[in-house]
C-alpha cells in the first residue's frame, strides 16, 4: 500500500484538485441559477396600455395625436383598456378624459355602432326640435353646448298677459343638425335648437308652441337663475282667431 501511494501519490493528489474543482464549479453554477431564477420571479409582468397623451373633453373624436402607448404592470391595467392606438383612434369620447389616465371602453364610443345625440342625453329626458328665427334666437348665435332660457307671452290671473320665462338653463345639444358650433357665422339665420327635456317639460313646450311665438335668450356660464313656477293651460296665450 505505502508503495502504492509513493508511485501514485501525483495521480491521487491530481485526482482529489479535480474533485474539489468540479464541486466548487458545481456550487457555483446552482447559485448563480438559483439568483437568476429569483430575479426573474420577482420581475412583474407586463402589458402595453392606450392612455391620453393630452386632455380630452367630452364629446370629441380622438386623434392619433392625442393617445399614445404605455408599458404598465397587468395588476395595473384598468378593465376595458386597450393595447393599441388604433383600438381608439376615431372612436368618440362620453366623458372628458384627464392627460395620462388609460382609455377604457365605458369612456368611449363609435359614431358607426352608437347614437351620438342619444348619448348626450342623460337618463329620463327626451331630444326635441324647436325651430326658432334669427329674431327669437340671439340674431342666430345660439351654439351647441349654450345653455337658453325660454319665454313665452303667458295670461295672469288677473287677466294681464306677461311676458315670462317659463324653462331655465336648457343645455342646447344640437344646431341645425349639428353637435359641434358653426364655422361660418350664422347671424341673422333662422336656428332649428335641439333640447334634451324631460317629459313634462316637452309637453309644455309644444304646448306653447301651439298657443304663441317662443323668445330664447342666451343664459351667462355658470348662472344660477331660479326654476320657473309651472304655468297651468289657463295662464297660456289663447290662439288668435
Amino acid at each position: 500500500m505505502g508503495t502504492f501511494l509513493r508511485v501514485n501519490r501525483w495521480l491521487l493528489a491530481a485526482l482529489l484538485a479535480l474533485g474539489v474543482a468540479v464541486y466548487v464549479s458545481s456550487r457555483y453554477v446552482h447559485q448563480v441559477l438559483a439568483v437568476q431564477s429569483s430575479t426573474h420571479t420577482t420581475q412583474p409582468v407586463t402589458t402595453d396600455v392606450v392612455i391620453a397623451r393630452t386632455s380630452l373633453p367630452a364629446f370629441s373624436v380622438i386623434g392619433v395625436g392625442d393617445v399614445m402607448i404605455e408599458r404598465v404592470p397587468v395588476t395595473q391595467a384598468p378593465p376595458g383598456s386597450f393595447s393599441q392606438v388604433d383600438q381608439v383612434v376615431g372612436k368618440w369620447t362620453n366623458e372628458s378624459l384627464s392627460q395620462g389616465i388609460p382609455v377604457v371602453s365605458s369612456a368611449i364610443f363609435a359614431p358607426q355602432s352608437a347614437n351620438i345625440l342619444a348619448s348626450r342625453i342623460r337618463p329620463g329626458d327626451m331630444a326635441v326640435d324647436l325651430p326658432l328665427t334669427a329674431n327669437d334666437v340671439v340674431d342666430g348665435l345660439v351654439q351647441p353646448g349654450d345653455a337658453i332660457s325660454l319665454f313665452a307671452t303667458i295670461t295672469e290671473h288677473n287677466g294681464q298677459q306677461a311676458t315670462e320665462d317659463f324653462l331655465n338653463q336648457v343645455k342646447v345639444l344640437a344646431v341645425n343638425g349639428s353637435m359641434t358650433p358653426a364655422t361660418s357665422l350664422t347671424v341673422g339665420q333662422n336656428l332649428t335648437l335641439i333640447l334634451a327635456l324631460p317629459p313634462r317639460q316637452i309637453a309644455q313646450l309644444l304646448f306653447m308652441q301651439q298657443k304663441g311665438p317662443i323668445y330664447a335668450a342666451l343664459d351667462a356660464p355658470n348662472a344660477k337663475t331660479p326654476v320657473p313656477i309651472p304655468y297651468t293651460t289657463s295662464q297660456w296665450q289663447s290662439p288668435v282667431p
